[in-house]
């Protein structure tokens, strides 16, 4: 044999055993690693909620074989903030969490999440975040970026028994429309007896969420841009607590103490005419309820405005970057315009989609439960939440107890005020640097 021939053989032996364009090898690429996500979502608000996000995640794990996400259920905001903030001190931060406004500074402040600004721009830009409420928005931009993407939104509205205001003589399908209307209706509602309040006109939780409410509707700011600086002592604000201590002090038609699920129960009930409450507190009273109800925008003050609420979706920064860019995918799931409309549907907080009131679930409910078309309407009112602040948890816990102490009539409203001012300004000072 030469050794041409020779050579010749080899080759095709060769070309017989080298995989081919078709073959199993060169068609089948290595899998994609399976990319584990810990996510912390908070379940303070209604532990049934616990269960309707269970059943989501599941359904995005289901759906495709790259991603694997764990909700881990972690206790109200306050501590999922913490339990987040710990992590990712102690080197292991979650993947995503659902976080407030007041602890968004905090967390940027300490490097722990990360802005949205790249994903969003391969998303579409402007295009895709056009498809969010503005006013939700608001609540993720800080120093020129987003920091997270909108979910379990809400701003505190206005619910009044219709049966009652027409047992006063009001007019059942006319809530109030402003601050001197609401001591009116308050007034006619609540029932005296021997020199005690048999039923409120209305509750207002006693929080600095709803304080920040009656401030913004007076004119008033609670901090500014930069999150460095609070108007606690400002005019504005003094009334407007005033108001509030006017209501349970003067008119004595406003409990002075309740919380949100308190103020809620006190409705059902009819041992209140009217509350301030979230939407989330929708469902609880649709249920309970055994009399027809209103919902509608906050009574105006000087304006009509109120401060968002609820939670965002933030990315933690300190994770591998396909985590990342797994949690942005899941992020975008959660907040599509199918989901944001069946979480709307399921617990009666807003959609965060202007798109979400086109799928079908969410067009049912608003025919089933027409109150919660209002919800949209208060959104064109909405503000970012206050205290939007470097250390936002200490700034409403001020808020908080400047609000219970006026309530109480333990201090004057400029009081409590201008000792809660003095004390942002030793906290906030450090950032100013």
């Amino acid at each position: 044999m030469t050794w041409m021939r020779l050579a010749s053989l080899m080759l095709t032996i060769g070309l017989l055993l080298a995989p081919g364009p078709y073959s199993d090898a060169a068609s089948s690429p290595p899998p994609p690693t399976l990319q584990v996500l810990r996510f912390y979502f908070p379940v303070g608000v209604a532990g049934p909620l616990a269960q309707k996000m269970a059943a989501l995640v599941d359904e995005f794990n289901t759906s495709q074989k790259q991603i694997s996400v764990e909700a881990i259920y972690t206790g109200d905001y306050t501590q999922t903030f913490q339990k987040a903030l710990t992590a990712h001190l102690g080197g292991n931060p979650p993947d995503l969490a659902l976080i407030t406004t007041a602890d968004v500074w905090s967390l940027r402040d300490a490097k722990a999440i990360m802005p949205l600004d790249a994903f969003i721009a391969e998303a579409g830009g402007r295009a895709f975040l056009d498809q969010y409420y503005e006013g939700f928005l608001g609540d993720v931009r800080y120093a020129g970026k987003i920091w997270g993407l909108p979910f379990q939104k809400s701003t505190p509205v206005f619910y009044w028994n219709k049966s009652i205001f027409q047992e006063v003589g009001l007019d059942p399908e006319k809530p109030p429309q402003d601050w001197a209307e609401l001591v009116a209706c308050a007034s006619k509602a609540a029932i005296m007896e021997g020199g005690s309040t048999k039923r409120w006109g209305v509750a207002i939780p006693t929080d600095q969420w709803l304080m920040s409410a009656f401030i913004l509707q007076n004119g008033g700011k609670v901090n500014n841009d930069l999150g460095t600086q609070t108007f606690l002592d400002s005019r504005e604000a003094i009334d407007a607590l005033q108001f509030l201590a006017d209501l349970a002090n003067k008119h004595r038609v406003m409990p002075p103490k309740r919380l949100f699920g308190d103020s809620a129960q006190d409705f059902v009930t009819g041992q209140t005419a009217m509350m301030y409450n979230s939407p989330g507190s929708l469902t609880f009273v649709r249920n309970s309820a055994k009399f027809p109800f209103g919902v509608a925008p906050l009574p105006a003050g000087k304006k009509r405005v109120s401060p968002t609420g609820g939670g965002q979706l933030l990315l933690f920064d300190k994770v591998p970057t396909a985590r990342k860019q797994a949690a942005w995918k899941f992020a975008t799931w959660l907040t599509s315009k199918e989901n944001s409309a069946r979480w709307m549907a399921e617990t009666g907080y807003i959609a965060v989609r202007k798109s979400a009131t086109e799928v079908p679930v969410l067009a049912k409910y608003l025919v089933d439960v027409p109150q919660a078309l209002i919800l949209f309407e208060a959104v064109k009112y909405a503000q970012p939440e206050a205290p939007a602040t470097h250390d936002g948890r200490q700034i409403a816990q001020l808020m908080t107890v400047a609000l219970e102490q006026a309530l109480a009539g333990k201090a004057t409203p400029e009081a409590v005020l201008k000792d809660a001012q003095s004390k942002a300004v030793q906290i906030l000072a450090q950032f100013k640097k």
